[in-house]
């Protein structure tokens, strides 16, 4: 019964979804403003809604490299379908309460979401390209939306960093010798805690997003369910945390 709530939650996008809508609630927590209930509830419907329909598409491309996922999608079409209808009307729902203007930022990554078919084959660009949708989303947009740009940049860093090394590894080839790919993602992983300890002050509440990555990466195995089940999941853990030190200790 647990595998299969697990593997319901993973291979329905909602681990990513509460992942992106976590990411966002500790850019408010960081940036010291009021959190907008709103905003969150649309970032999590939304990844649910890019996610699902990202999947539905890619069957045939997916079948190689994530034939569980696949498995799951086709046995589960129906709930599939529901997700995303429901999702994307909450959406609807939730742009209409909460600005019109932020309309043309969510424009960028829903496009670079339905684009996601076309762009995967190559590790590097992929990568990119997930990591900006993200930032615009979990960083750039509570940052619109509270009116508040102090930090922006180095915590855009510091985040966008951690999900580079999130979304490339995600994205490698499972054919290829991913030896010296993943060495370097580990180091690559470790800079946003540099950064961290040099800039102190509320940063260090983003110790645990940083380290719960780094341990993510140093575990990899091209198991297909690492993606949905460890990394994010990791992730996820890392972000809670940082999200209570600043709370409850820092903030």
């Amino acid at each position: 019964m647990s595998s299969k709530i697990i593997a319901t939650l993973a291979y329905t996008g909602i681990i990513a979804a509460t992942l992106a809508a976590s990411l966002t609630l500790l850019t408010f927590t960081f940036l010291n403003t009021g959190v907008n209930s709103i905003l969150l509830t649309l970032i999590f419907f939304g990844t649910l809604t890019i996610y699902n329909i990202d999947h539905l598409r890619d069957l045939n491309y997916d079948e190689s490299t994530n034939p569980q996922r696949v498995k799951f999608i086709k046995y589960n079409k129906f709930l599939i379908y529901f997700i995303i209808t429901l999702s994307f009307m909450i959406c609807i729902v939730s742009v209409f309460k909460i600005d019109f203007k932020i309309i043309p930022i969510l424009v960028i990554p829903f496009v670079l979401g339905l684009l996601h078919k076309r762009l995967k084959s190559n590790s590097i660009f992929s990568a990119i390209y997930i990591m900006l949708s993200w930032l615009i989303v979990t960083v750039f947009l509570p940052a619109y939306i509270a009116n508040k740009t102090s930090h922006l940049l180095w915590i855009s860093l510091v985040i966008g960093i951690l999900l580079l090394c999130n979304a490339y590894t995600s994205s490698l080839d499972q054919k290829i010798s991913l030896t010296k790919h993943i060495r370097f993602i580990v180091v690559l992983s470790l800079v946003p805690l540099i950064m961290i300890l040099i800039l102190k002050s509320k940063y260090i509440g983003l110790i645990p997003l940083s380290i719960f990555t780094t341990i993510s990466l140093l575990n990899y195995n091209d198991n297909e369910n690492y993606e949905q089940f460890y990394l994010d999941g990791l992730q996820l853990a890392g972000t809670v945390i940082s999200i209570l030190i600043l709370n409850f200790f820092i903030c």
